[in-house]
């Protein structure tokens, strides 16, 4: 089947040529498969064969056109020598004027620059020149017709024929120009396409290229994750660790009962916070800062043997305060019961803390901090690469479903090209992106 246009037909003296002596087109129109800058080539080729071939069949049209307007040239000359005979002079101001007027427009237009090479902004300005120089004639032809006719008559009807024939052929030239038009859009849509595939395809490549990075990273972190899994299993199965943990289970049994043993003391306490909040009043800092500890931190009194018997001093000294009334309580009785079971508990919890503090002192020396935080860091590691490939997965598969949709879309800009490239050049091409 042969290319409808004559778009690819052999011609002499072609820019195309080649050393085999054919063109560019004559060469891809031989080809079953293109790439997109193939394809591009060849549709680009064809535009340039079109606009050649319309500039061929304007040339006809420019030569017209220059003949007419060098007919209107001497007109012009002409016109401008003529010496017109009027019976009344009193319209020989007018008439003088509307000769000069229209003698010079019409020259200086005939006289105006007509472009026309082998480019479509060429073409254009053609055209545009050709509409700017008939709407000027037009202008002066209305501008001064009745003058024309009553006393430039001979001339008038010359202008007339004159004006007929380029006004004839600027319709031949728009003609010629939107059936350039109308045949060349399907080639400007398919580039369009083409273009649009193009860059679909760049984005593939990148979105491949990310996604081949992104596989690399994964890989990386499922190495470092088997790793760090593999060293905990290992560290948790040494008998060294299995001790270490063990102290600290025994550690967390001795400080829930330092804390329940707290919760008792504050428990019993609490009975007599109000009398520590009325002893309060009126006395030093030093003995409000351990009153506020009796009330809230009963058990720091141990802290030290100096301050055991301070705090004993101070329960006494409240005790005598209730009991002379120099403390008002409305049931003193009861707070001077609990603060009687509170002096006399004081070396029981003494010891009962003592004994606490020793075993968390011993346990405390006998774990190994060292392999514990080591099995914490490894922990931490592991949560961190299980978090970053969870991320890494999910978006993988973004990526990838983006991709199946871009492939999907690329396939249908494909078939569209391959058609619309069909219904150009009248040759089934198989489209390739890679």
């Amino acid at each position: 089947m042969s290319p409808p246009f004559g778009l690819f037909k052999k011609k002499e003296n072609n820019v195309y040529e080649t050393k085999n002596n054919t063109t560019a087109g004559d060469y891809l129109y031989t080809r079953d498969s293109l790439a997109i800058s193939e394809a591009l080539a060849l549709l680009q080729h064809a535009e340039s064969e079109k606009v050649r071939a319309l500039v061929k069949d304007l040339l006809p049209i420019k030569k017209s056109v220059r003949e007419s307007l060098e007919s209107i040239a001497k007109i012009a000359d002409n016109l401008e020598r003529e010496n017109i005979k009027l019976e009344e002079l009193r319209f020989k101001p007018i008439v003088e004027n509307s000769k000069r007027t229209v003698a010079a427009s019409l020259k200086r237009e005939a006289s105006s620059e007509l472009p026309l090479s082998e480019s479509m902004q060429d073409i254009k300005k053609f055209n545009d020149r050709l509409e700017s120089i008939m709407n000027r004639f037009g202008e002066v032809s209305n501008s001064h017709n009745r003058v024309m006719n009553i006393f430039m008559k001979k001339y008038a009807g010359k202008l007339t024929s004159e004006f007929e024939k380029l006004s004839s052929l600027l319709k031949d030239t728009k003609s010629l120009m939107a059936e350039f038009e109308e045949e060349n859009a399907a080639i400007m849509k398919c580039i369009d396409i083409l273009n649009l595939l193009s860059q679909k395809t760049a984005l593939m490549k990148t979105d491949k290229n990310r996604i081949e990075n992104v596989y690399k990273e994964i890989e990386i972190l499922k190495s470092k994750l088997d790793q760090s899994k593999a060293q905990l299993s290992s560290l948790e199965k040494s008998i060294h660790f299995k001790e270490s943990c063990h102290n600290i289970e025994k550690i967390d049994t001795v400080k829930k009962e330092e804390q329940e043993l707290h919760k008792h003391m504050l428990d019993l306490y609490s009975h007599a916070s109000r009398a520590f909040t009325r002893y309060s009043y009126g006395m030093t800092k030093d003995t409000i800062s351990r009153l506020k500890v009796l009330t809230d931190e009963p058990w720091k009194i141990f802290n030290n043997d100096e301050d055991i018997s301070i705090y004993t001093s101070l329960l006494i000294e409240i005790q005598k305060a209730i009991n002379s009334s120099n403390i008002k309580l409305k049931d003193s009785q009861k707070v001077l019961y609990y603060m009687d079971i509170i002096i006399k508990s004081l070396p029981k919890y003494q010891h009962e803390i003592k004994a606490i503090n020793l075993r968390l002192k011993a346990l405390q020396e006998s774990k190994d901090g060292i392999v514990v935080n080591k099995a914490t860091d490894l922990r931490e590691y592991i949560n961190y690469y299980n978090s970053k490939l969870d991320d890494l997965k999910q978006s993988s598969d973004n990526m990838e479903r983006q991709m199946t949709e871009n492939n999907s879309e690329c396939g249908k800009l494909v078939k569209q090209i391959e058609d619309c490239m069909f219904e150009i050049t009248g040759k089934k091409y198989s489209l390739l992106t890679y």
